[in-house]
């Protein structure tokens, strides 16, 4: 069996932005750290089911989806490094949201097509890659 080898430093995706002055920064979306997805985990209202084998969310009677501005201002960062706030990314148009919004979801394995793999892997239809 292989080791298993990893870096801390976030994955990130640089995001060129073009404002309204016409002048051009350079913003980053970054890999959601254990702690910013925790907190991204408490937005939800689910409960964990393990039924014959096989584990899937059931949501609660208060269940939302959070928005994607909501996850933004999570892991959207400013040409300073720091996080650009939920009311400052309210004002960007909806649909670069919703692309950054995938990209982010992607960059932290979150995104439907990571989510499939690893429920394959799970259930025993793919490789972890660890072999």
């Amino acid at each position: 069996m292989a080791d298993l080898k990893f870096t801390t430093k976030l994955k990130e995706k640089v995001v060129l932005l073009t404002g309204e002055d016409g002048k051009e920064k350079k913003f980053k979306l970054k890999e959601l750290t254990g702690d910013q997805r925790e907190e991204w985990n408490k937005l939800f209202d689910y409960t964990i089911v393990v039924e014959d084998g096989k584990t899937s969310a059931k949501p609660g009677k208060d269940f939302k989806m959070p928005s994607p501005k909501a996850f933004l201002s999570i892991c959207f960062y400013d040409p300073e490094d720091k996080l650009v706030s939920a009311e400052v990314i309210g004002a960007y148009p909806q649909t670069m949201l919703d692309t950054l919004h995938l990209e982010g979801l992607k960059l932290s394995g979150m995104d439907p097509e990571a989510i499939q793999k690893a429920k394959n892997e799970l259930e025993g239809k793919g490789t972890s890659g660890t072999e």
